[in-house]
């Protein structure tokens, strides 16, 4: 019986006949059920080896390719092969969404892992108060907004401009080091593995352990 279930949620998922409610609990079932997931690649590969001996024989399977197939299978089979909804498109929603999640799952735990909310220790006193509390907010921010492409433009800004010696940024040379783990933490967070190690790279070349380790959980996951 729930073998007929799944073949039955995998054919309403591909023929996009799912709720936005169905359709996540099905891509979360998806992630977590081995057997879904193989059954649901091997009825993806099915369809595409028929798809191909359609396009071979002018639209008609042949004997060998219908011999594969359990016969109760089979009118199934053949139905799901005339779908619109093109191979490409349904190996992306089988196998991409499932590594996606699975890549989005080690980020995350990546992410928790080294992300801290910040504190503002001590006091520089004078006018670069309104700095450290621009940047206490935007690093606070990396672990509550879901949305962190803004804080990553802002934080990015102020470290190319610290690198390229730009006066008017020169006060927030003090904080270089928070800078860069705060974007980098941003980065991961947007699942911009690359962009985060780039990131980090010279810190751990110039011995910053946190900076190197971080760089080999990146590689861990990659």
């Amino acid at each position: 019986m729930e073998n007929k279930d799944n073949s039955e949620r995998i054919e309403r998922f591909l023929r996009e006949q799912m709720s936005p409610e169905e359709n996540d609990a099905f891509l979360n079932d998806l992630k977590n059920d081995k057997d879904l997931r193989e059954e649901a690649q091997m009825m993806v590969l099915m369809i595409k080896e028929m798809k191909e001996e359609q396009i071979k024989q002018s639209g008609k399977l042949t004997e060998d390719v219908l011999a594969e197939e359990k016969q109760a299978n089979t009118a199934r089979i053949i139905s799901m092969v005339r779908w619109p909804l093109s191979i490409a498109a349904m190996f992306i929603l089988i196998f991409g969404a499932t590594l996606l999640w699975n890549r989005q799952s080690d980020t995350e735990i990546l992410f928790n892992e080294y992300y801290q909310p910040y504190v503002v220790q001590g006091e520089r006193g004078g006018d670069d108060d309104a700095i450290k509390e621009e940047l206490a907010n935007l690093y606070n921010k990396v672990g509550t907004e879901d949305d962190v492409t803004p804080i990553i433009t802002r934080l990015q800004t102020i470290y190319d401009n610290i690198l390229s010696n730009n006066v008017d940024y020169a006060e927030y040379i003090y904080y270089e080091k928070d800078i860069v783990k705060y974007l980098a933490l941003a980065y991961i967070k947007n699942n911009d593995l690359d962009k985060a190690k780039s990131l980090l790279k010279p810190y751990a070349e110039d011995g910053d352990d946190e900076a190197a380790e971080v760089i080999k959980a990146i590689d861990s996951i990659k």
